[in-house]
């Protein structure tokens, strides 16, 4: 009796057990549901500020370098108040002014100056008149434009005709920037640089991110899976105009949740109504089991009751099944925690190199490992261009993994600890925390880790230290002398450790500018004038490179100057003798310029470049059937300069061949007008007499083929720069 007295209540109450439990579970779902939703937009909000604060910040230090060069910096200002385009040395000067300022910034990926007064555009490497740029049609639009921002929309642009156009926004500035204009300082910045600045604060996987500029041009390329991506958040810069949005890749599936929620209310109230006339129906069908029932269904919904193991499991399966829910929602939760964990912890380690001090100050210090000394160290590879970036990009990242993990394994061998995090493709920045000062082992995992790269992986790496710091405000100092010691990989060598002690020593070394400049005009001049001697004055000028210790930036100007200088010498002489030259030699000696590692591989490349543009005009010079004469009078120059009769007029008479012709012909031949070619030749030699006997002004000036001496120091001051007074008692020990 008692057993189907119990049977009959368990059936009687099931179903009454279910509806008001379905309806208790659609409540929490929908409040899961809701608070989820307001999480993630609230969180997409957040992170799109944040976005937008850091790509504004990044252009605005752009802007910033370029207004204090174009305010403080006398080198720029006089570039567009110069109307010589011939002036070799504000050039030089301009150029390593503008690799600085590219150093201070990496994100700019070229620059160029536009000089109205001549027309000409500069952009580093090669002077060109503003009407064969690649660049004009901007250039047009922009000088009459007045845009609210220095930015410019979106667009594409190439240096040479020769490279591919990419997707660029361009700082342009007005010269001078108080009133009228003399000029334009245009730098771009490409667009694939600010999509990896972006791509590395989100995953990409779970959310996405676009740009948008003043004229409503996506920054990012976009694909037909960006249809149907659900946007959380948007914003506009006050600064530039761009327009940020974000959201989630499964936008579909919100919005399909977020319609769902208005009517569980309405379900659930149905689901109430229900279980209230069930009630209803057992109470005057069973009303003492049911009294029972009903104390226990509302001890589960008081709030502090827990009455669950009263209850019977097998009618509550679906309260199990809300359980395993909540608690996969629970992992999930975690999850989330552990990579916001990750996020904060890399947020403060890039603040920490930035010497951001605000974070600094207000940083956990749970987050710290134990320490009394910290420095920093970069590991970057090396010839990425012959092995690296040769793999597939999955393999580039599979290789950077193998990397970071490598080198945690040989610290912890060493039982101490080390941030790693790849803050650029090719540099893999670490915070070594020491619990005392330096010592031998810190050395031997740092060669254990170069030694373990270059035995197990298909490329080397060279490892920049700085000097131990003594807090986390110093760090930000031994980071700036880590990437100074990777600086001087080009002339140490790679596959090495460089720590900032041998570095700094070697930027005390005497770097004899002067000198270098010297070496490459008698290169420019020998190759010029076709000598064969050519090849002593190029090792000559590795040789002093070499022994001077110079940084990478440093070799890298100065091959710039070479080849800016040479550029501007070959093309005052023959047409065939320049095209060869821009077609075959200068594109490929330009990119070894950007692309070389060590100084050793820059002087082979650059000999091979150069020996075979020498061969070449030797062809074409054997297809000139007026070569040998030109050789001829240049030889009869050389050896009879002192004639103070030798001109065109008296070469005419003295060859058989028409002045004017010869004339042409030498500047041709010889990329020199004849005045020029004989005032320089005879320069030369005073310049010896003068410092070695003691003769008069005027003797000297006789000796060399001026027998007016005002004349004689007319030239010498043009050639020289000072009166051969002047030259005398600076030379003259």
């Amino acid at each position: 009796m008692n057993r189907t007295w119990l049977r009959k209540m368990i059936w009687s109450y099931l179903p009454i057990f279910f509806i008001m439990f379905s309806f208790v579970f659609f409540l929490f779902f929908q409040t899961l549901v809701e608070q989820n939703n307001h999480n993630t937009k609230e969180s997409s909000q957040v992170f799109a500020r944040q976005l937008l604060q850091s790509v504004d910040v990044s252009l605005k230090s752009v802007d910033y370098l370029i207004l204090r060069e174009l305010m403080y910096n006398k080198v720029i200002t006089d570039f567009f108040d110069e109307k010589d385009e011939g002036n070799v040395y504000l050039n030089y000067q301009v150029i390593n002014r503008l690799l600085k300022l590219k150093q201070e910034a990496p994100i700019i990926d070229s620059y160029y100056l536009v000089r109205y007064n001549d027309g000409i555009v500069f952009n580093g490497d090669i002077i060109k008149s503003m009407d064969d740029f690649e660049d004009v049609s901007f250039i047009r639009s922009i000088q009459n434009a007045s845009e609210k921002s220095p930015w410019t929309a979106l667009r594409t642009y190439r240096e040479y005709a020769f490279q591919h156009k990419k997707e660029v926004v361009s700082l342009v500035h007005k010269v001078p920037l108080s009133v009228g204009s003399e000029g334009l300082f245009v730098v771009n910045v490409s667009v694939s640089s600010l999509q990896d600045l972006v791509e590395d604060m989100y995953d990409s996987s779970t959310g996405f991110v676009q740009l948008y500029d003043r004229s409503g041009q996506s920054l990012f390329k976009q694909n037909e899976a960006d249809k149907k991506k659900e946007v959380l958040a948007s914003f506009k810069s006050d600064y530039t105009g761009w327009e940020v949005e974000s959201g989630v890749n499964n936008g579909r599936i919100v919005n399909v949740v977020s319609s769902l929620s208005s009517v569980w209310p309405i379900l659930g109230f149905v689901i109430f109504i229900a279980g209230v006339g069930s009630i209803i129906y057992v109470t005057r069908k069973n009303y003492k089991p049911l009294e029972d029932l009903v104390l226990r269904i509302n001890d589960y919904v008081t709030p502090g009751k827990q009455t669950l193991g009263r209850l019977a499991v097998d009618e509550f399966t679906f309260i199990e099944s809300a359980i395993n829910n909540f608690a996969e929602q629970s992992k999930i939760f975690k999850k989330e925690s552990e990579e916001a964990f990750l996020l904060k912890k890399r947020t403060f380690f890039t603040d920490l190199i930035a010497s951001e001090k605000s974070s600094i100050a207000s940083a956990d210090p749970s987050i710290l490992p134990a320490h009394s000394k910290l420095k920093v160290l970069i590991i970057e590879i090396d010839h990425p261009e012959q092995s690296f970036n040769q793999h597939k990009s999955k393999d580039q990242s599979l290789f950077k993994f193998v990397i970071s993990s490598a080198t945690h394994e040989l610290f912890s061998q060493l039982a101490t600890q080390v941030w790693l995090e790849w803050i650029s493709p090719l540099q893999l920045t670490g915070i070594h925390f020491q619990e005392n000062a330096d010592s031998p082992a810190d050395n031997t995992v740092y060669e254990s880790i170069v030694a373990w790269v270059h035995k197990n992986l298909a490329f080397t790496v060279t490892i920049g230290v700085g000097e131990s710091v003594d807090s986390l405000e110093g760090a930000t100092e031994s980071y700036k002398q880590a990437v100074e010691s990777l600086k001087f990989k080009a002339s140490l060598g790679n596959n090495r450790i460089i720590r900032y002690e041998e570095a700094r020593n070697v930027t005390e070394t005497s770097k004899e500018t002067n000198k270098h400049l010297k070496v490459i005009h008698s290169l420019v001049q020998s190759f010029r004038l076709h000598e064969e001697n050519w090849t002593d004055h190029f090792h000559s000028l590795f040789a002093g490179i070499r022994q001077c210790c110079l940084s990478k930036s440093e070799i890298t100007g100065l091959i710039r100057y070479f080849l800016a200088h040479m550029d501007l010498q070959l093309s005052q002489a023959s047409k065939d003798y320049y095209e060869a030259w821009t077609v075959t030699a200068l594109p490929p000696a330009k990119q070894i310029t950007e692309d070389f590692d060590t100084l050793d591989e820059l002087e082979a490349s650059f000999f091979r470049i150069l020996e075979s543009y020498s061969r070449q005009l030797n062809q074409l010079q054997e297809g000139r059937h007026y070569h040998q004469l030109m050789r001829d009078i240049r030889e009869y120059i050389e050896e009879h300069y002192a004639n103070s009769e030798l001109s065109l007029e008296f070469l005419s008479d003295k060859f058989d061949i028409n002045a004017k012709y010869l004339s042409q012909l030498f500047k041709e031949e010889f990329g020199e007008n004849f005045l020029d070619f004989l005032a320089d030749l005879r320069i030369q030699h005073a310049k010896r007499w003068l410092v070695e006997q003691s003769d008069s002004i005027q003797d000297v000036g006789e000796r060399v083929g001026y027998a007016n001496a005002a004349t004689f120091r007319r030239v010498f001051r043009r050639v020289e720069g000072i009166s051969p007074v002047d030259y005398r008692k600076r030379n003259v020990i």
